[in-house]
């Protein structure tokens, strides 16, 4: 994880800046933000579900433009504000019942209102920056509320990138701060190919609650399409089969490498995100590994694997 060592001073400071500024809301929501904060703490190392890629990528991102250290600290602020904002809407809008639900969208203005600001003071009223900006939380939108209609992952994998796309707008800035708007186009590509896979680590991570919650997931998406049927019409028995006993994360993981082939290919390559995107892949490959290893002694032992 040397993307993530050789950023993790400065993560550990803009982090910390972030829970202070977070603190100082308006009582209760000083105490309710902090401590909802700390649940996507991206220092914590002990847990690898942590989002480390919105907070890390306007130091990867520095790494290829040059821009200074206060530039991509004020970005990497803003991201944090950003990503825990755009959490608290998916809470809201996942959420089954209505406690807490005005405290969340209270806490959720106010962490606009501090990414806004920092955004207002690196870009200009008419600077591009905002039209990239109005086209990610554009597109977020429409991922939130049409990607199980439209069953992206099986249609249109790529697009599954598009709810967790505003995290690119640190990256479209540090390429403007940086003179480098040319780049713009491939970094996003890189970005969303990142992006795919994590949201696939994240769907094998939850696909239980999820199907239970009845969200959409992709691993489930791609299950339910190998085997004609609806989504809605999956048993836990019936993924499981797939998962334990018929393999379907080998081609899972197998799409995973492809998104790394792809990455590997553009013009424009960012070292810190194929570095991540490494990681991920290969984490998805031991799962469904591993997962044939305990097949395999299971099997060889005569034991019930599914028992």
């Amino acid at each position: 994880m040397d993307w993530y060592q050789r950023h993790a001073a400065r993560l550990t400071s803009a982090f910390r800046e972030a829970q202070l500024r977070i603190s100082q809301f308006p009582p209760p929501l000083g105490a309710i933000g902090h401590a909802y904060a700390e649940k996507f703490n991206p220092v914590d190392e002990s847990d690898q579900g942590k989002d480390y890629i919105c907070a890390l990528l306007p130091y990867w991102m520095q790494e290829v433009t040059g821009i200074s250290d206060e530039q991509s600290h004020r970005l990497a602020l803003a991201n944090i504000y950003g990503m825990l904002y755009f959490f608290i809407l998916d809470d809201v809008m996942d959420s089954t019942h209505a406690g807490g639900i005005k405290s969340q969208l209270s806490l959720a203005s106010l962490l606009q209102l501090e990414m806004y600001a920092l955004f207002r003071e690196l870009f200009s009223s008419d600077s591009p920056f905002w039209s990239y900006y109005d086209r990610y939380v554009t597109t977020w939108a429409d991922c939130v509320v049409n990607e199980a209609s439209a069953d992206y992952f099986v249609n249109d994998p790529i697009r599954t990138a598009g709810k967790a796309g505003p995290v690119k707008i640190a990256a479209v800035g540090a390429c403007l701060l940086g003179g480098y708007e040319q780049r713009i186009e491939e970094t996003e590509q890189s970005i969303d190919l990142a992006l795919m896979t994590l949201q696939m680590l994240d769907d094998w991570a939850d696909w239980q609650e999820d199907m239970e919650e009845g969200s959409y997931n992709g691993l489930l998406a791609m299950i339910a399409s190998e085997k004609d049927m609806a989504l809605g019409s999956l048993t836990e028995e019936a993924v499981r089969t797939q998962i334990y006993v018929l393999g379907c994360m080998n081609r899972y993981a197998d799409i995973a490498n492809r998104n790394h082939d792809s990455l590997l290919r553009l013009g424009y390559r960012i070292p810190s995100i194929e570095e991540y995107h490494y990681y991920m892949a290969s984490s998805l490959r031991q799962i469904a590994d591993g997962i044939e290893k305990a097949k395999r002694k299971a099997l060889g032992g005569g034991i019930n694997f599914l028992g």
